[in-house]
């Protein structure tokens, strides 16, 4: 699937969920990235994510701190990249994008996997993010 059908189907909320594993939330935050600022790529993922978790009966799965984080990672790699034409291009440079564990960084795990942190974005406890 190519990123024009990857991010339609995302859009209409048909995107398998087999396509939207880590590496495809990856990949949808890169493209928003590509085409909106980042103040209004996190308005649109958040609340797309967010209605397609509910739609799957799964709203309580969404995790605010989470979401907003990784939109903050992919941006900083965007930016620090230079020329990009691919996610891939963008996960040569900056292969760390695949440690899901990457947020334990910079949160302790009880205050990242809290209630509060999946409702509302919760500045870092341990080291500040780029």
């Amino acid at each position: 699937m190519d990123d024009h059908e990857f991010l339609d189907a995302f859009h209409r909320g048909s995107l398998p969920s087999s396509e939207f594993r880590h590496k495809g939330h990856l990949r949808l935050t890169w493209l928003v990235l590509r085409s909106h600022l980042p103040d209004e790529a996190a308005s649109i993922l958040t609340r797309e994510i967010r209605h397609i978790a509910a739609a799957q009966g799964a709203a309580g799965r969404y995790h605010e701190t989470l979401t907003r984080f990784w939109i903050r990672i992919v941006n900083h790699a965007i930016k620090n990249a230079g020329e990009t034409r691919s996610l891939d291009d963008l996960l040569e440079k900056f292969p760390m994008l695949l440690d899901k564990s990457l947020p334990y960084r910079h949160w302790r795990e009880g205050t990242f996997n809290s209630d509060k942190a999946r409702a509302v974005w919760l500045e870092p406890d341990v080291a500040p993010l780029p």
